[in-house]
């Protein structure tokens, strides 16, 4: 062969092993395919996983979203500290949903955009439930942290999992309260959105094959402020328990109309009230009433020492009722991922579901549905006097 054809047949050969190379995938050999989909054991960047949050940020609720925010940091910054897992570390980012149904899709197509590890959040069941499909079509984990309509369960999202009790659960203390207090007549006020409307339906569900009546149930709006009318009515219907099914913003307000017109029975808030700004808001007039409550920091074991940190690392501002909620979110996802020894999202699902994670909180076991297999709601009872709550049931 002359030296001219040997060079054409060495030039050719090399010209296809080049091409061959630039038709594999990144870091592929030929064999497999890209591990660049929805369910990637790949963290987003480098060796950092990041969390996206669905948060109340502004509106009415806010206050809730910055704690739940506070306290999902405060957990990262212990695993951060501890060497997170897997040899990753975490980071959050939040976008606002302001508990609002419209603003939340929006938040959710930004939280999806920014191609997030896992998601947690959700304290407005109207507004997580528009961005739980979302999440769903793009493969992610999602951990709800406070938002508990039964409406979520519904939606059978396999990916999704509520770590606060379902509004059954909340149901189910309620009809021990009224049993402990001798109530039969139950006057019901919501506001026609899915956490609230939710809880009135479930009563209609409940209550009655319990030997318990409702006598009224009304809808006030966000915001209203003259409820005369309600408070008429459920007045000329002897009723002998009012449950507020809406948010503390305006349950103060619900409480000191239903006491200045003359109604002298028992008032118990949803879980959506359990706040401390309940007790500012209704001054002297919310004594005695009370609370349908997730898992209160001040009454858990080793609630001190987290009250503590968290005043330490906030400025003097004390953690809120979803605060442990949040903190248990996060190691529960971090369980979940050790237990697993992947990032891969059917991997830590299937973790969390066979979990038995005894966290601040309470026990966080599941139950098929990704329910609270137990229920941690507890009854809280204002001491206006004290400016605070006391642990009734």
């Amino acid at each position: 062969m002359s030296k001219k054809v040997l060079l054409v047949v060495v030039l050719t050969v090399s010209l296809c092993m080049l091409l061959f190379a630039c038709a594999l995938p990144p870091g592929g050999s030929g064999s497999g395919t890209s591990s660049s989909g929805n369910n990637s054991d790949t963290p987003s960047s480098g060796t950092t996983l990041k969390i996206g949050a669905l948060l109340p940020m502004t509106g009415s609720e806010a206050t809730y979203g910055a704690d739940m925010l506070n306290s999902y940091k405060m957990a990262i910054d212990e695993v951060n500290a501890a060497g997170g897992v897997l040899g990753y570390k975490f980071e959050i980012f939040n976008e606002d949903d302001a508990c609002d149904a419209a603003t939340a899709s929006t938040a959710g197509s930004k939280i999806c955009s920014a191609d997030p590890d896992f998601v947690v959040g959700g304290y407005c069941s109207g507004a997580t439930i528009p961005a739980l499909q979302l999440f769903y079509d793009e493969g992610k984990l999602m951990l709800i942290s406070a938002a508990n309509s039964t409406r979520i369960t519904d939606l059978h999202l396999p990916q999704t999992f509520m770590v606060n009790s379902p509004g059954n659960h909340q149901i189910v203390k309620f009809m021990e309260l009224l049993n402990n207090l001798g109530c039969k007549n139950v006057a019901i006020i919501h506001q026609g959105d899915d956490y609230t409307k939710n809880l009135s339906d479930l009563c209609d569900e409940m209550l009655p094959g319990k030997g318990y009546s409702i006598v009224t149930t009304d809808i006030m709006q966000k915001g209203e402020q003259d409820i005369s009318a309600i408070v008429n009515k459920i007045r000329a219907q002897n009723a002998d328990m009012v449950l507020w099914c809406g948010y503390y913003a305006d349950g103060s307000n619900v409480i000191k109309q239903l006491r200045n017109g003359g109604y002298t029975g028992n008032i118990c808030c949803g879980d959506g009230s359990s706040d401390t700004q309940l007790i500012e808001g209704s001054g002297p007039q919310g004594d005695g009433v009370y609370v349908l409550s997730p898992p209160y920091v001040n009454f858990a074991e080793g609630g001190q020492d987290y009250i503590d940190k968290y005043v330490s690392s906030y400025g003097g501002a004390e953690p809120g009722p979803y605060s442990t909620l949040c903190y248990d979110t996060i190691m529960l996802l971090v369980d979940g991922i050790k237990r697993a020894n992947s990032l891969e999202t059917d991997a830590v699902v299937a973790a969390i579901e066979q979990n038995n994670y005894q966290g601040l909180s309470g026990n966080l076991t599941f139950a098929p549905d990704h329910t609270l297999l137990n229920s941690n709601f507890i009854v809280l009872k204002i001491n206006a006097t004290a400016g605070e709550f006391e642990m009734f049931l």
